[in-house]
Order: structure tokens, then C-alpha cells, then sequence
């Protein structure tokens, strides 16, 4: 059924879009064919969108996949496998609201698990150190399947973890954020000397050293392994967020960790791969995905320097038609080759979420596709 795919992720250069083109074009296109033959919904948009798998002939075909919007997933569970395959059920984050309902199955997480692996080695991430992790977000509690929980564990199998302390806590049928715990938690590891990894939310952690600044507290000295990774944005914190050298220059002031080991990265429920930063804080794109950015007005692509909807292309995911997603992210897409790392290929920036109207639009105009016959809801 994916040949191809495993092919793409079986590559070792994990950024040389070039030398798998080939690969990465023929994994698409088994992709659309797979989702269009086990996908009713899915067949009727490429018959609607009057698209041919057989259009695809270059890297810059895939920009014309028709792309179906993240929010749509909020509001219908659509299949390109049968559910008995279904191997995870994730949800997107956040304690109230509708939530995305996102289906893998196992052909999904043997290719996920590659990439994961190939990705966390290229940066260095895998360690044989006992570490401490403080996890900024969700307490795990049983059967909890919210995308975001079931990565940050996925994260701490790259380190052998002593200690495990979280931000987010349970309390009754709610979470609260445990400003004492994670302080606690911060100086004791502190006196370990092992090193730590932060993972989360970066809005607790700006807010924990913003505090410490103000109090006058003293600096922290953690292990100078220490790494930081944040993800999923700062949600409705927004009107904290900082500039990105700021926030990484007062981690390193008051808890050690050096400014190149604070590292954030994207990832979505939606879209199933994730873009890590390289040591100059920009997430460049892998061989395995493509991104796009789309002008708001009439979604045509972008080049580069030019903001709009952050879109991508992947062939990741086999259990549901996510092959094209619009996300409801606003972003821009820059050379590679400006950034001097090492890595060439675009890397993308994230500058905000998109006005509620014109991504709740896109949601009614996919909607639109599964009132006509044979379309599948539920």
C-alpha cells in the first residue's frame, strides 16, 4: 500500500530534497491513489477539483492537491482505512472547544516512528544520561488521547527518564498549571546536576523565568546539557510572546541552558510531522513533507517572503485523506540557503493564527463536498 513512502522515509539525508524528488513525487502519488480508492469523501473532492493523480509530474504539482482545511477535522471523521486498523485515536489540544479527531494506523506509525528516529539523531538529541523532564503541559492520566500528551511521552523514551515532573496538573475533572511544582521541580533538579529537558508550552516556561527575573530570584545553573524544546505555540497566551533571541537569552541567563540548545519546533494533530529547529532557530522543511504558503484571498502559492496560510504536503499518513492540509496558521517561507547551518532546504516562520472567519469559510466550503451522494459523516 506504500511502497513508496517507505522508500522516502527509509532515505538517510533526512534534508536533501533533491536527491529524493523522485521518491518523494512517486510516494504522493501512491498517497492520493490510496486515499482516493478507500475515501469516498476524498474522491469526490479530486472529482470536484477535476484532479488526476497523473498531474503529478513535478515537485511543484503537489501545490495543486486540493487541500482540505485542518478545522474540517473538528467537525467530521473521515477514513481511509477501516476502523478496525485504527491503531491511536488524537485529539487536538486544549480544554475546551471542538477538537480534532485524528486516526492512525499502523502502516502511519512505522513510517512516523523512521522519522522521529532520523530526526531526533541528525540533531542530536539521543542521550544514554539520566535526565529530568519537565514537561510543559498535560498530566498523562488513563486513556487521555490528546495529541500533545502522547508526544511529550513519545519524547522522554529519547533520554532515560530519572524524573518526570509536569505543569499542567489534574485536579478533579480540570487541569491547573502548578507554578510551585515546577519551580520545586526546577530546583531540586538543579542539585541533581543531571541534565533536564523542558518540553512544552513555551508561554509556562517564559512565565516561570519572567518571574524569576522579577523576584530577583537567583539564577539557576542546570546541566549545561540541558536542552529546551518547546512546542504548540502560546496558544491564548499570545499577548506574552516575545522575541524568539529574548526568550532564548533569558533561558540561558536563568536557568543555564545554552541559547543553541533551546530549541522549538511545529507540529499539529492535523499534520503529523514535525519541523524542529536547527541551531540557528529556524525550522527547515525535510525530505518527507513539503510546505506552501498560500495567499489568503484565492489560496494560489506563494513564494518566498510572502505571508499566508501555512499549508503542507505529505505522504505520511495513510489512515486519513491529510496528504494536502491547510492549516489555520498565517506563515511566511524563507531560502534555506540564507540561514547558515548547514541545512538548505526553505524553512518556514510562523507569524500567527489566522482570522476565525476566513478559516471557519474554508471549513463550510469542504463540508460543502460531503452533502453530495456517497459523501461520509458522521
Amino acid at each position: 500500500m506504500n511502497e513508496w513512502s517507505k522508500k522516502l522515509f527509509k532515505y538517510k539525508k533526512i534534508y536533501d530534497q533533491e536527491g529524493s524528488k523522485d521518491l518523494f513525487i512517486k510516494a504522493m502519488k501512491e498517497s492520493i491513489l490510496h486515499h482516493r480508492n478507500n475515501c469516498e469523501f476524498y474522491r469526490t473532492l479530486l472529482d470536484h477539483h477535476n484532479f488526476n493523480v497523473d498531474d503529478i509530474k513535478s515537485i511543484s504539482d503537489c501545490c495543486h492537491i486540493p487541500q482540505i482545511p485542518a478545522n474540517f477535522f473538528k467537525y467530521h471523521e473521515i477514513l481511509s482505512v477501516d476502523k478496525e486498523e485504527v491503531a491511536v485515536h488524537a485529539t487536538s489540544s486544549g480544554t475546551r472547544g471542538q477538537k480534532s479527531q485524528i486516526f492512525i494506523d499502523q502502516n502511519t506509525i512505522k513510517l512516523a516512528t523512521k522519522m522521529v528516529i532520523k530526526m531526533m539523531r541528525y540533531h542530536k538529541f539521543f542521550s544514554i544520561i539520566p535526565t529530568n523532564y519537565l514537561v510543559l503541559g498535560y498530566e498523562p492520566k488513563k486513556g487521555t488521547n490528546m495529541g500533545n500528551v502522547q508526544l511529550a511521552e513519545a519524547m522522554t523514551r529519547f533520554a532515560p527518564a530519572k524524573e518526570k515532573a509536569y505543569a499542567l496538573r489534574l485536579i478533579g475533572d480540570r487541569y491547573e498549571i502548578d507554578y510551585f511544582g515546577i519551580m520545586n521541580a526546577l530546583k531540586r533538579f538543579n542539585k541533581q546536576r543531571l541534565p533536564v529537558r523542558i518540553m512544552g508550552y513555551p508561554a509556562y516556561l517564559y512565565m516561570i523565568v519572567k518571574t524569576m527575573k522579577e523576584s530577583g530570584m537567583k539564577p539557576l545553573k542546570l546541566n549545561k546539557k540541558s536542552i529546551v524544546l518547546t512546542g504548540g505555540g502560546w496558544k491564548k497566551h499570545d499577548d506574552l510572546k516575545i522575541d524568539k533571541e529574548e526568550y532564548y537569552g533569558m533561558i540561558q541567563d536563568y536557568l543555564g541552558i545554552p541559547t543553541e540548545n533551546c530549541r522549538d519546533f511545529y507540529s499539529a494533530v492535523e499534520h503529523s510531522v514535525a519541523y524542529p529547529e536547527c541551531r540557528n532557530h529556524h525550522m527547515h522543511v525535510p525530505i518527507w513533507s513539503r510546505v506552501i504558503i498560500r495567499d489568503a484571498k484565492t489560496l494560489k502559492p506563494l513564494g518566498f517572503n510572502q505571508p499566508g496560510f501555512l499549508s503542507f504536503v505529505s505522504p505520511l499518513v495513510s489512515s486519513q485523506p491529510i496528504s494536502s492540509i491547510i492549516m489555520g496558521d498565517i506563515g511566511v517561507l524563507r531560502d534555506g540557503k540564507d540561514c547558515g547551518c548547514g541545512i538548505t532546504t526553505p524553512y518556514f516562520e510562523v507569524l500567527g493564527r489566522a482570522g476565525t472567519a476566513k478559516v471557519r469559510s474554508c471549513a463550510i466550503t469542504a463540508a460543502e463536498y460531503l452533502n453530495k451522494d456517497g459523501g461520509q459523516h458522521e
